[in-house]
């Protein structure tokens, strides 16, 4: 981090800290900052995958996704996005990780699942990566 301040030899501000690992972070090729204005872009698809923490409504989802999509107000983009289950595209759109996950752990799909996806890979792929920087 070069601020002003460190410049001076004083500490960054927080707000200073903050902006800059936001800098960082949008930088990192595939990293999706869900900060205050990417939680607003697709806040209907977060409300309804946060609504799959309930039974009945895991239930109401089953038996008819789209009318469920509808009954949260989801955009057709987001909808599609749901019904087919393109992980990355929800988060691209908007959607926080750990709600979209509610969704997909409905769908048996694993967090190592949606991270192959999210880096282009097969799962396969994805685990092997994992395991080698595990035994580095």
């Amino acid at each position: 981090m070069s601020s002003s301040n460190e410049e001076n030899g004083s500490t960054p501000s927080i707000t200073e800290r903050i902006e800059e690992d936001k800098r960082l972070a949008r930088s990192l090729e595939g990293t999706y900052l869900f900060d205050g204005l990417r939680s607003q872009k697709n806040y209907p698809l977060n409300k309804m995958c946060m609504s799959l923490t309930k039974p009945e409504n895991r239930e109401a989802f089953a038996a008819d996704e789209a009318a469920y999509c509808d009954r949260f107000g989801l955009s057709e983009e987001s909808k599609k996005l749901v019904l087919e289950r393109d992980w990355i595209g929800m988060i691209r759109s908007g959607g926080n990780i750990y709600y979209v996950f509610k969704l997909a752990s409905i769908n048996h799909v694993s967090m190592q699942h949606v991270g192959a996806q999210q880096n282009s890979m097969t799962l396969e792929e994805f685990r092997a990566k994992l395991n080698a920087h595990r035994d580095q």
